[in-house]
C-alpha cells in the first residue's frame, strides 16, 4: 500500500514538473468539463447537431482566450465577451446571404482582433472571442433564422463554463504558487540526480551533459514562473531570494559536475580531487539553500506584470501586424474562394493564426509550417478514427473530448501537436454533423497550406520585420536589463526578474535561427553562441545576487573597479545596438551554457572570493559582447 502511494505521489510530481503549476492541465480539464456539461444539457433539447457544436464554442474559446490569466481577469473577459459574441453572431448570420460583405467584414474583423492586442491581454482575449464567433457562423453556415437557437446554445456553453471554471475547478494564484513550488522542488531533485550521473561518467559524456543542461533549463523556467506569480512586497522578495539562491546553487552544482574528472567511487572526500570536493561542497550549499527556502513563509501571489519593454513593443508591433494579418486574410479570401466557395474561411483562419505570438518573418514561417504539418497528421489520424468509429456518436464525442484535452495540455512550443488535435477535433465535428468525407479533410489541408502561404507572403512583403530586427530589439532590452541590474554594493541583494524575462523573450525571438531545421548552420551556431554568452552573464548576475545576500560583505576596491568595467561594457554595447549593430561572435564549437561555464578553471570556493570571481567573469563576458558588437558593425553575421 505504501509503495503504491509513493508511486502515485511520484507520478503526480512528474505531472506537476512537466506542467509547472498544473496550469495547462487545469485549463484542459476546464475546457473538457465545460464542453461535457454543455453537451449533457443540450442533449436534453431538440436542437440539431449543429447547435451542439455551437454550444461547445464558449468553453473552448474561454480556455483558448484566457488560458492562465488571473481569475479576476477571466471573469472580466467572460462578462465582456457575452455581449460581444452576441453582436458578432448577429452580424455573421445577417450577412450569410451577402457573401462579398461577409468576407469583407471577416477581413476587417481580423484587423481589429490583431490591433487590440496593443491594449493588453484582456483586449487580446476579446479579439479572439470576436474572431472565433464569426468563424463559427461561417463553419456552420448559420442563417438569421437560426440565430435564436444558436445564441441559446452558446449561452448554455457560457453558463456551463462559468459553473466549471469559477466553481468546480476554481483555482487561485496562491494554489498555483504552491504547485509551482512543488514542481521547483522536483526539478531541483532532477538536477542533483543528473549531476551525480555526469560525475560518475567522468564529466565527459556529451549525452548526459545535454540532459543535465535540459534539466537546468526546466528548473529555470519553473523559477521564472514562480517569480512572475509573486506579488511585490517583503515576503515575496524573501521567497524570490530563496528561489534565486537554490537555483544558483543547483546550476553551480551542474557546472562543477561537468568539470569533474574521473568518478569518485571508492574514494573519500579527503582523497578526492579538488573538483570533486567542490561538488560535495556544492551539494551542501544546495541543501542549505533548500532548507532556507522551506523556512520562508508563503508570499502573496498575483500575476506578474510584463516587462516595460514588452508592453511598449506590443503597442508598436500590434498595428503593423494588424495590417499584415488583414492583408493575408484578404488574399486568403480570394485564393480560398477559388478553391472552395464554401470552405474558404479555413484559409482565413490560418492566415490569422500564423501571426499569433509571432513578430518576425521567420517566426511566421515556422508557425505556418507547424500549422500545415499538424493539419496533415491530424487529417490522417482523423480518417483512421472515423474508419474505426464509423458514425457512432458516443465514440465521436469521446474522441472529441480527448482532442480538446490534448489541445490545451500540449506545451506551447509544440504548436504542430496543438494543430494536430484541433484537426482531429474538426474531423469528429464533421462526423457529428454528418458531413464527414476524405475529400473535405483533403480540402482542409489545401486551404490551410494556402492560408499559411498568404501569412508568410504578407509577413515578408507588407511592413516586414526580419529576425535580426526583432532579435536586436530583444537583445537591447536584455542589455538594458543587465545595466539596470547593478552589481551588488555592500551586500545588497538583486531582483533578477526583469533580466530573466527579457532573456526569455530574446530566446523566443531568435528561435527561427536556433531551430534545428534552420539550414544555415553557421548562423544557427552564432545565434546559439550569443544566447550561451548572455545566459552566462545571467548566471553570474544570479550568483552575485545569491552570494551577496548571504555574505553581507563590503566590496573591495578591485570589485568596485570590475563593476565599473561591467557598466562601461554594457553602455558601449547599448550604444552600438542603438546604432544598428549586431554581435559578430566567433563560434568555434557548439558548447552550451554549462560547458562554457565549466571550461573556466578559475573557480573560487569561499563566498568572498566567489563574489569577486563572478564580478570578474561578468566583466569578461560583457567585454566580449561589446567587442563582438563593435566587430559586427563592419561584419554582420546574422540577418
Amino acid at each position: 500500500m505504501g509503495t503504491s502511494l509513493q508511486r502515485a505521489a511520484r507520478a503526480w510530481d512528474r505531472l506537476a514538473a512537466d506542467d509547472p503549476g498544473l496550469v495547462r492541465t487545469t485549463t484542459a480539464l476546464r475546457a473538457v468539463a465545460g464542453i461535457a456539461l454543455t453537451l449533457a444539457v443540450l442533449s436534453l433539447t431538440d436542437l440539431p447537431a449543429a447547435f451542439l457544436v455551437a454550444g461547445c464554442f464558449a468553453p473552448f474559446t474561454v480556455a483558448l482566450a484566457t488560458g492562465d490569466s488571473p481569475p479576476r481577469d477571466q471573469v472580466l473577459v467572460v462578462v465582456a465577451a457575452v455581449p460581444l459574441v452576441s453582436a458578432v453572431l448577429l452580424a455573421g448570420c445577417a450577412l450569410a446571404s451577402f457573401p462579398g460583405a461577409a468576407e469583407a467584414v471577416f477581413v476587417l474583423l481580423v484587423f481589429c482582433a490583431v490591433y487590440v492586442r496593443r491594449y493588453g491581454p484582456r483586449e487580446q482575449a476579446l479579439g479572439i472571442f470576436a474572431f472565433m464567433a464569426y468563424f463559427l457562423t461561417q463553419f456552420l453556415g448559420a442563417r438569421l433564422s437560426q440565430l435564436p437557437g444558436l445564441s441559446a446554445a452558446v449561452g448554455v456553453g457560457f453558463a456551463a463554463d462559468a459553473l466549471v471554471g469559477f466553481g468546480l475547478l476554481r483555482t487561485t494564484p496562491a494554489r498555483t504558487l504552491r504547485r509551482l513550488r512543488r514542481a521547483f522542488d522536483f526539478h531541483l531533485e532532477q538536477v542533483v540526480l543528473g549531476a551525480i550521473e555526469v560525475v560518475r561518467a567522468g564529466g565527459d559524456d556529451t549525452r548526459l551533459t545535454r540532459s543535465l543542461e535540459r534539466r537546468v533549463a526546466r528548473l529555470h523556467r519553473s523559477a521564472l514562473m514562480i517569480a512572475d506569480l509573486l506579488d511585490r512586497g517583503r515576503a515575496a522578495d524573501r521567497v524570490l531570494q530563496g528561489i534565486v539562491r537554490a537555483e544558483t546553487a543547483a546550476q553551480r552544482l551542474a557546472v562543477l559536475a561537468v568539470r569533474s574528472g574521473p568518478a569518485f567511487e571508492g574514494t573519500t572526500c579527503d582523497r578526492a580531487p579538488a573538483v570533486l570536493r567542490d561538488v560535495h561542497h556544492a551539494i551542501g550549499e544546495l541543501m542549505r539553500a533548500v532548507d532556507g527556502l522551506r523556512s520562508v513563509a508563503g508570499a502573496p501571489a498575483d500575476r506578474g506584470p510584463r516587462t516595460a519593454g514588452a508592453a511598449r513593443r506590443l503597442r508598436r508591433v500590434a498595428p503593423r501586424q494588424a495590417v499584415q494579418a488583414a492583408a493575408a486574410a484578404a488574399v486568403a479570401v480570394v485564393s480560398g474562394e477559388l478553391s472552395s466557395s464554401e470552405r474558404w474561411y479555413w484559409a482565413v483562419l490560418t492566415a490569422w493564426v500564423v501571426f499569433v505570438g509571432t513578430e518576425s518573418v521567420g517566426e511566421v514561417l515556422i508557425q505556418g509550417f507547424q500549422r500545415v504539418l499538424g493539419t496533415v497528421l491530424g487529417v490522417a489520424c482523423g480518417l483512421a478514427i472515423a474508419a474505426v468509429a464509423g458514425g457512432d456518436v458516443p465514440s465521436a464525442l469521446g474522441v472529441s473530448l480527448l482532442c480538446v484535452f490534448g489541445v490545451f495540455r500540449t506545451p506551447p512550443n509544440a504548436y504542430w501537436a496543438v494543430t494536430f488535435f484541433i484537426t482531429c477535433l474538426i474531423a469528429m465535428a464533421f462526423v457529428l454533423l454528418g458531413t464527414f468525407s476524405a475529400e473535405l479533410l483533403a480540402l482542409r489541408i489545401w486551404e490551410t497550406a494556402l492560408g499559411a502561404l498568404c501569412g508568410v507572403l504578407a509577413g515578408a512583403l507588407v511592413l516586414p520585420t526580419t529576425v535580426r530586427r526583432a532579435g536586436g530589439e530583444r537583445l537591447l532590452e536584455v542589455l538594458r536589463a543587465l545595466r539596470r541590474t547593478r552589481v551588488p554594493e555592500g551586500g545588497r541583494s538583486l531582483d533578477t526578474r526583469e533580466l530573466d524575462r527579457a532573456l526569455e523573450e530574446l530566446r523566443g525571438a531568435l528561435r527561427p535561427l536556433t531551430h534545428p531545421l534552420n539550414p544555415r548552420r553557421a548562423r544557427r551556431a552564432h545565434a546559439r553562441h550569443l544566447l550561451a554568452l548572455l545566459e552566462s552573464c545571467a548566471y553570474h548576475v544570479r550568483s552575485l545576487a545569491a552570494v551577496a545576500a548571504a555574505a553581507q560583505a563590503d566590496e573591495t576596491g578591485h570589485e568596485i573597479r570590475a563593476a565599473e568595467h561591467v557598466r562601461a561594457n554594457l553602455d558601449r554595447a547599448i550604444r552600438l545596438m542603438e546604432a544598428g549593430g549586431w554581435p559578430a561572435i566567433p563560434c568555434h564549437d557548439g558548447r552550451g551554457t554549462l560547458a562554457r561555464l565549466a571550461a573556466d578553471r578559475r573557480w573560487a570556493a569561499d563566498r568572498t572570493s566567489r563574489e569577486s570571481y563572478h564580478v570578474n567573469r561578468l566583466d569578461e563576458a560583457t567585454a566580449e559582447l561589446a567587442q563582438a558588437l563593435d566587430d559586427g558593425a563592419a561584419h554582420c553575421v546574422v540577418t
